[in-house]
């Protein structure tokens, strides 16, 4: 039996492995920043999807957790870049 969030999940570990691939890369190539911030904005489109499938769950709390984790992530990355 398939779990009823599964496609989300896999969003998500999806997203998170693309997250540290771009990491990976930014490492070596320090001069493109922008590998950095889409970094960050791919994290942080992860923790959404996590408080979507919390959401989901019936748990508001984890839900809201995740939910201001993300927009922090999103909104200290663009200031920082910007």
């Amino acid at each position: 039996m398939r779990h009823p969030y599964e496609p989300l999940v896999r969003l998500q570990v999806a997203s998170l492995c693309i997250a540290v691939l771009l990491a990976i890369i930014a490492i070596f190539h320090l001069d493109n920043q922008w590998l950095i911030l889409l970094m960050f904005y791919v994290l942080a489109i992860s923790l959404l999807v996590e408080s979507l499938v919390e959401y989901k769950k019936q748990q508001l709390a984890s839900c809201i957790s995740q939910l201001l984790r993300a927009v922090i992530i999103l909104l200290f990355s663009t200031v920082l870049f910007f």
